[in-house]
């Protein structure tokens, strides 16, 4: 049973016991997110002056709007400011940092069905991030940077969580992925021949599905284990939101987290979870029991992007 906790009370231990067990949690009012979201609104906004950030898929074509965010979208991400909103935002939620390794944090943009949705704004199919070489131990923090509405955001599959679902992942190798993020260009306005893992019989019509829509100001946390996809967005307007990934240390160590029950790929993007305190990595020994056997002779293990 996958339940829904709203401002929940939970310390941290407890949180990610009921994260790794399947449970989505959502905080409705937090300062630090709100603060994240308008810093990172200020920025949009001025990418597109002096036009609409939330319909600014009627003014650029779908080649211009991957140029300009693929330029956008790495210098956002690596703004030291970026970093200092996610810490921030795991303080107030009563995270330990020295305890805490987090990797960059993403912006997403999903545009009108028909708009951009391949390369920089990859419009991604039903799908866990453990399918991607997440390590178990992987929380998922979204937040919107506008509000966010049924009709643009995302969805959860709550019977697959635990459950084996037929999928591809065997196919996908992180370290021949990394070799793709630097010529994400050749993947954007057209077709994205990338491996992307994903349900082999797709998601049947009938499933129980789970949206959460966390207010502007909110976050939502769920295990990367958890079996999602982006809804198509029929809203007309285009959904901007962020999202990062956590671990503890204490849960790597020790090799718990969520079930697994059916990942077959190969790598581990455990060596991208720097430490919140001073950007310590972990050792190749600490991520040694995570990994597994790569085929990608030519692999990057941790990409590093240029400049």
């Amino acid at each position: 049973m996958v339940n829904l906790h709203i401002d929940p009370a939970f310390d941290d231990a407890e949180r990610r016991r009921r994260l790794f067990g399947g449970d989505v949690l959502v905080y409705t009012h937090v300062p630090e997110v709100a603060a994240f979201a308008a810093y990172t609104r200020e920025m949009i906004t001025e990418l597109f002056a002096p036009h609409d950030p939330l319909s600014i898929q009627t003014v650029y074509s779908p080649e211009q709007l991957a140029d300009l965010l693929i330029e956008f979208k790495p210098r956002w991400i690596h703004d030291p400011r970026s970093m200092d909103h996610v810490r921030a935002i795991a303080r107030a939620l009563g995270c330990e940092p020295a305890k805490i390794h987090a990797d960059v944090p993403k912006l997403r943009t999903a545009f009108p069905q028909g708009g951009l949705s391949t390369g920089i704004a990859y419009a991604f199919q039903a799908h866990r991030d453990t399918w991607y070489a997440a390590p178990k131990a992987q929380l998922n923090w979204w937040m919107p940077v506008w509000p966010v509405a049924e009709n643009n955001i995302m969805e959860f599959y709550p019977h697959g969580f635990g459950t084996q679902v037929e999928n591809n992942s065997g196919d996908y190798d992180y370290y021949l992925a990394n070799t793709w993020r630097g010529n994400i260009k050749d993947f954007s306005g057209g077709r994205d021949t990338r491996v992307h893992p994903a349900p082999v019989h797709g998601i049947p019509a009938d499933t129980t599905r789970l949206t959460v829509v966390p207010p502007l100001g909110g976050i939502m946390l769920f295990s990367g284990d958890q079996l999602h996809a982006s809804i198509p967005n029929t809203s007309g307007l285009t959904r901007y939101s962020i999202d990062f990934r956590t671990v503890h240390v204490d849960d790597v160590h020790a090799g718990v987290g969520a079930p697994v029950a059916d990942v077959a790929c190969t790598g581990t993007a455990l060596r991208d979870f720097k430490r919140m305190t001073d950007g310590a990595a972990f050792t190749e020994d600490e991520v040694a029991p995570h990994d597994s056997d790569s085929a990608a002779c030519e692999g990057i293990k941790e990409f590093v992007p240029a400049g």
